[in-house]
């Protein structure tokens, strides 16, 4: 009885693990994909990581903010995959006349080490 206890209690803290993990990829999916959208450099360094920040640039962010304004209003995410392991989630970003991939990558303090959107055609 033991045993069993432990291991549902385990399982249980990895669920809630996997969870908490999935809602913070979300979020900075969701947030990012936005301020993008907003053309707002400096809102998506702030959901980067501190290696990856350096790495947005204005001119980066408004080239994607293009190819999303040609898709129409953003409408949301659906999670695709989650590899909690790696911490890497694939969504499909919804957009009135189309779709992309977004995945994003956490590190362990939550913020995106990685964010990729790819256009679906």
């Amino acid at each position: 009885m033991r045993k069993a206890l432990i291991g549902t209690v385990a399982l249980a803290a990895v669920l809630t693990a996997c969870a908490d993990s999935n809602a913070a990829a979300t979020h900075a999916a969701d947030s990012i994909t936005k301020s993008v959208i907003a053309d707002d450099a400096d809102a998506v360094r702030a959901d980067m990581d501190a290696q990856q920040q350096p790495k947005v640039t204005r001119a980066s962010v408004g080239t994607l903010s293009d190819v999303m304004h040609k898709l129409g209003d953003y409408k949301g995410l659906t999670l695709l995959s989650a590899d909690a392991a790696r911490s890497v989630f694939t969504y499909r970003a919804d957009f009135a006349s189309g779709s992309m991939n977004v995945v994003v990558r956490l590190d362990p303090d939550g913020k995106a080490a990685a964010y990729r959107a790819t256009p679906n055609v």
